[in-house]
C-alpha cells in the first residue's frame, strides 16, 4: 500500500518520498518494505537508525526517511495494521460436528465450528464466530460480530454483547464464591444470578467472571481485560475500564468508568472505586477510593505518598544504624 493511500484513508501528513509498504514492524526489526512508529522519545535513537521504509511520528525526524506526521502515532499505527493485515473472512454456517439444540436460535450469518455445544434457548447473533471446544449454555446470548476463541465457556443465562473478543479458556458465569458456615461445614449458597457483558469488550485468556448470587455481575462496554483476571460475583465494572493481568476483584465491588487497575491489583469486596482512578501494579485496595485518584501500595495510598514511603523504606538500614549510634551515645552520656 502506498504511503499516500494511507494518508488519504487515515489522515496525517506525508513528508518525503511516496513508496509502497507491504508490512509493519518495530523500529529495531523493520525492513525497508515495512512501516514502523515512534510514540516514546525513549526510542528516538532507534528511529534515527531504523531500516524501516517509513516511520509514523508526532514530530518530524531530522533524517532522510519517509515520515507520516500525526498527533497520535500509536493509534495511527494500529489503524495501519488493520489495513495491512485484514482479518480472514469467515464463512457462515454450522459444522455438522457441532451440537446445537433444536430450540437454540443461531443466525444464518453466524459461524459455528466443530465440537461446539449450544444449549436450549441460546441465541447466537449475526456474524458471531464460535471456535472449537466452546460451550454456550441454555439461554445464553452471544452478540453480533462477537468472537469466542477456543474453549470458552458461557454458562446458562449469561450474555455477551456486540463486537466482543473473548480469548481462549475464558469462563463466564461460573458460580460465585459463596458459602455459609453451619457450625460443622461450609454450606453452599446457590448462585442463581447471571453475567452480563457489554459491547466492544475484550477479555484475555483464562479470565473468570463469576455469576451473581441473585442478580447480575456486570461488565460495561469497551472494557479491556488482560489475561488471568478474576471477577467475583455481583461485581460491576464501568465502561472503558482497563484491568491488567492477575488482578482479582472480590464480590460486590463497584468499579467506576475509565478506571485502570494495573497488574496484580487486589480489590476487596463491597467497596467502590470512583471513575477515572488509576491503581499502580500490586496495589491492595481495601477501602473506597474517590474519583480521579492515582494510588499505589498496600494498603493503597496516594501515589506520591507511596513514593515517599518507599524512599524511607529504602533508607531504613541507614536510619537503624544512626538510631543505634544515638542510643549508644545517650547511654554513654548517662554513665558519665
Amino acid at each position: 500500500m502506498l504511503l499516500s493511500s494511507l494518508t488519504e484513508l487515515l489522515g496525517g501528513t506525508l513528508k518525503g518520498q511516496d513508496l509502497e509498504i507491504i508490512g509493519a514492524s518495530t523500529l529495531e526489526e523493520a525492513a525497508p518494505t515495512d512501516i514502523a512508529f515512534l510514540a516514546n522519545r525513549k526510542y528516538r535513537d532507534q528511529a534515527m537508525t531504523t531500516r524501516a521504509g517509513a516511520v509514523i511520528v508526532q514530530e518530524p525526524l531530522e533524517r532522510d526517511v519517509p515520515q507520516i506526521i500525526t498527533g497520535n502515532p500509536y493509534l495511527y499505527f494500529a489503524r495501519v495494521l488493520h489495513l495491512l493485515y485484514p482479518e480472514k473472512p469467515v464463512e457462515p454456517g454450522i459444522s455438522p460436528m457441532a451440537w446445537v439444540h433444536p430450540d437454540a436460535l443461531v443466525h444464518e450469518e453466524a459461524r459455528i465450528y466443530p465440537h461446539v455445544y449450544v444449549g436450549a434457548g441460546a441465541r447466537v447473533s449475526e456474524k458471531a464466530v464460535i471456535h472449537p471446544g466452546c460451550f454456550v449454555g441454555d439461554g445464553a446470548c452471544v452478540g453480533e460480530h462477537t468472537v469466542l476463541n477456543p474453549n470458552v465457556v458461557v454458562y446458562d443465562g449469561c450474555s455477551i454483547g456486540r463486537h466482543c473478543i473473548i480469548h481462549a479458556g475464558v469462563v463466564i458465569g461460573s458460580d460465585g464464591f459463596g458459602f455459609a458456615w453451619d457450625g460443622q461445614r461450609h454450606f453452599k449458597v446457590p448462585q442463581k444470578g447471571v453475567v452480563i457483558v457489554g459491547d466492544h469488550v475484550e477479555i484475555g485468556s483464562n479470565c473468570t467472571i463469576d455469576r451473581a448470587a441473585l442478580t447480575s455481575t456486570r461488565i460495561g462496554s469497551d472494557v479491556k481485560m488482560d489475561n488471568l483476571v478474576q471477577i467475583g460475583h455481583n461485581v460491576v465494572v464501568g465502561d472503558h475500564t482497563i484491568i491488567v493481568a492477575q488482578t482479582g476483584i472480590s464480590g460486590s465491588a463497584r468499579i467506576g468508568s475509565g478506571v485502570v487497575l494495573a497488574g496484580q491489583c487486589g480489590v476487596a469486596g463491597h467497596i467502590t472505586i470512583g471513575d477515572g482512578v488509576t491503581a499502580a501494579g500490586r496495589t491492595g485496595i481495601a477501602t473506597d477510593i474517590p474519583p480521579g485518584k492515582v494510588i499505589s501500595g498496600f494498603p493503597s495510598m496516594d501515589h506520591t505518598h507511596w513514593l515517599r514511603v518507599q524512599k524511607v523504606y529504602h533508607d531504613l538500614p541507614d536510619l537503624l544504624k544512626r538510631v543505634r549510634e544515638l542510643e549508644r551515645k545517650v547511654k554513654d552520656l548517662g554513665e558519665d
